[in-house]
């Protein structure tokens, strides 16, 4: 369990750049929360562990479409973006697939994904 914690830490860090790219908006009513977005993306991990020619499932692109949908104030995306790198430090994920999560799951983003974002542009 613990393990599965810390790999889903890994998908997290990344989903913070998408959240970075979605529209601004000032309800923070609501926003959702580092608490609340962290179990959503449990299902990505796999994808964004692995080395070989996977795709992400329906439920990781589903969760990755809801959070970018509910993070609407640029101050909620920059609070998650930091959460998910934090909870993601030395977890190593494949950036490959990283930067093909948001192609694959038709998820629209302004930016490549990187893991060396700066959650404060």
């Amino acid at each position: 369990m613990m393990m599965e914690k810390k790999i889903g830490a890994v998908f997290m860090a990344m989903m913070a750049l998408v959240l970075l790219a979605t529209t601004s908006g000032a309800n923070r009513i609501n926003d959702i929360s580092c608490l609340e977005a962290t179990p959503l993306l449990l299902p990505c991990v796999p994808f964004l562990k692995a080395t070989d020619n996977q795709k992400p499932t329906d439920a990781c692109c589903s969760a990755a479409s809801s959070i970018v949908q509910r993070a609407t104030s640029t101050q909620n995306r920059r609070d998650l973006c930091q959460c998910f790198k934090q909870a993601a430090s030395g977890i190593g994920i494949n950036p490959d697939h990283l930067k093909q999560l948001p192609e694959l799951c038709k998820i629209t983003i302004s930016f490549p994904l990187d893991p060396n974002v700066d959650c404060n542009t």
